[in-house]
């Protein structure tokens, strides 16, 4: 199904079709154990059996309805102290995608890794950073979105382009242009260009200046609920928060809740 010729020089230059997987991330890790790919190499799939989220999340897929997909890149420039810049520029490539796909809604960036529609998922990311010393060698950075699947049979909270429009898309089409995207906005990544890329990722991301409840896990510690305001996210990639007492809190993955 997948014969994608974007256009680009570096992501995507290659493509690796399977039509089945567990995970576009673990296939590509394997290939990478076993040879060096070269940058950009995508693995992409029509049946991802087992695709992972972060932390061991799961990602349902029904086969040949959505765009699964992983690839490798050498973000060698990066330190390892700010490799959360990589995840912003991830996150509003696939933003920018949808954004083209579908209007009339308001598709937000939510910390770290997911892309919502009406507070319901439509896309996620998943990136992992393989680091040596104080730099990042590669990373294997796999996505998820939700585009031609009718129906959802999980707890969480899931929607697709189709759901939302009653339309299909052409997943080869929606594909290459995901490509272009990353390219784009990995190359002002490249060039340094932090500074826009992070307007660019408040101005989308989900809760941003807005106040409401959120509910605190800490491990080991006794949840708690507070009132506050979303201020960005640290320089290690914590989401920040500042309370109603003005104190302000960094959280990692899974320690903060927003509370609709």
């Amino acid at each position: 199904m997948y014969k994608i010729s974007a256009n680009t020089s570096i992501i995507g230059k290659t493509v690796i079709y399977v039509p089945s997987c567990h995970s576009t991330n673990d296939h590509i890790n394997t290939l990478i154990s076993k040879n060096q790919l070269d940058e950009g190499t995508v693995v992409v799939t029509s049946d991802q059996t087992n695709g992972r989220g972060q932390r061991g999340n799961t990602w349902e897929c029904t086969p040949d309805h959505n765009i699964t997909l992983s690839f490798v890149i050498h973000p060698q420039f990066l330190e390892a102290q700010h490799q959360f810049n990589l995840n912003i520029a991830v996150s509003l490539a696939v933003f920018d995608t949808l954004s083209k796909l579908i209007s009339g809604v308001d598709i937000k960036i939510k910390w770290p890794n997911d892309l919502i529609i009406n507070n319901k998922k439509v896309g996620g990311i998943l990136i992992e950073n393989y680091i040596i010393g104080k730099t990042i060698s590669h990373s294997v950075i796999g996505i998820g979105l939700n585009i031609n699947q009718e129906a959802f049979i999980g707890n969480f909270p899931a929607t697709s382009l189709f759901q939302l429009s009653n339309k299909k898309y052409n997943l080869r089409s929606v594909a290459e242009n995901l490509l272009e995207n990353l390219e784009k906005r990995y190359q002002q990544l490249k060039e340094n260009k932090i500074d826009i890329l992070k307007r660019r990722y408040y101005d989308h991301l989900f809760w941003y200046q807005e106040e409401g409840y959120f509910e605190e896990n800490i491990p080991n510690e006794v949840s708690r609920r507070f009132y506050g305001h979303i201020i960005g996210v640290n320089p290690t990639g914590c989401l920040s928060i500042m309370t109603d007492k003005k104190e302000v809190k960094h959280y990692g993955f899974k320690e903060i809740k927003h509370l609709y």
